[in-house]
């Protein structure tokens, strides 16, 4: 081998290295803009539901209240159609 041959392979190997090291620096830019994206849609989600939250336990009271009134008038309420998901039964 010469000089020459082995100073052209070394050169090919340095781009090829430099191209890789700047796809690897694109797609880390893109990932990182698509997680800051996707941070600031989880909060404005995570609002979201909460505020469903406070709606459905705010419903939930209304319900009570109206089935207590019935009962007292002499009433018996209609039977609640809706059970309540295992998986909601705490935040509920």
């Amino acid at each position: 081998m010469t000089p020459e041959l082995i100073q052209a392979i070394g050169v090919a190997i340095v781009g090829i290295i430099g191209a890789l090291t700047a796809w690897q620096n694109k797609k880390v830019r893109e990932l990182s803009a698509r997680v800051a994206e996707l941070e600031s849609q989880m909060a404005a989600e995570k609002g979201k539901f909460r505020a469903a939250i406070r709606f459905i336990r705010s419903l939930q009271r209304y319900t009570d209240d109206l089935s207590e009134l019935l009962r007292r008038a002499g009433q018996t309420p209609p039977p609640n159609p809706v059970v309540v998901p295992k998986e909601l039964e705490e935040d509920l």
